[in-house]
């Protein structure tokens, strides 16, 4: 008989990224932590597992929230956190896909309120390298946001260098790009797919297109991705 599995549990945000709930997959994952007026995601590169960089959601109007919760199912890897405000629960829920090697984040608001939100990137983060440089860039296209971040730096094994890929898909909203950042209006949900690569000295090169196009394929919806996802997890 299969004993169910544990999850983890917690009814207080995440104060530090070391303390967030994390999601991976093998190749790549991510921290989830924050306050729900800042919630913060660490993405992880590569099967080391090492922090590349944060991703903001920033939603200053969530400055007054009440019975907050997370939960990480150890089965799935689903990651989800809630909590309510005047106009009920809003929902956010993520996992690190087995099946597509991305990242899928929802955003969901409470019924008849909108996702209004900046999304940013941000590299000054502990366990970072120092010597990392980092280029970023938002643009939008064919209706959907992507917000793209690439780091190169130097290692006692010589030049590395990795970046990672964020298409913003918003419903029955619009996004527009502000310098290096995404801005959400009216959104009835969100849907935020990453997907990250490193590479080596040994590399010939960038994988930014490949990224790209494989990120343009996939289903916008959660659930489908969440059922490939499920089927691909061991029993």
């Amino acid at each position: 008989m299969r004993m169910s599995e544990p999850t983890m549990h917690d009814t207080r945000p995440a104060a530090c990224w070391t303390d967030g709930f994390r999601t991976a997959n093998g190749e790549c994952g991510a921290v989830l932590y924050g306050e729900p007026a800042m919630e913060k995601v660490v993405f992880e590169a590569g099967r080391s597992c090492h922090p590349a960089y944060e991703f903001r959601i920033s939603s200053p109007g969530m400055a007054a929230v009440g019975g907050y919760g997370r939960i990480t199912d150890s089965r799935t890897g689903e990651v989800t956190s809630t909590w309510t405000d005047g106009h009920g629960t809003w929902a956010r829920r993520a996992f690190a896909s087995r099946a597509d090697q991305v990242i899928a984040h929802e955003l969901l608001p409470a019924p008849g309120r909108t996702v209004d939100t900046t999304l940013s990137v941000d590299t000054a983060l502990d366990g970072l390298l120092g010597s990392t440089r980092f280029t970023t860039r938002a643009t939008v296209s064919n209706g959907s946001g992507y917000l793209t971040l690439r780091g190169v730096g130097l290692s006692g094994r010589g030049a590395f260098g990795y970046e990672g890929i964020t298409r913003v898909v918003a419903f029955g909203g619009s996004i527009l790009a502000s310098g290096t950042t995404l801005v959400v209006i009216g959104a009835a949900r969100l849907l935020l797919l990453t997907k990250l690569d490193r590479y080596e000295s040994s590399s010939t090169g960038w994988f930014f297109p490949a990224l790209r196009t494989a990120l343009a394929g996939l289903d916008s919806d959660y659930a489908s991705l969440f059922a490939r996802h499920t089927a691909a997890t061991p029993a």
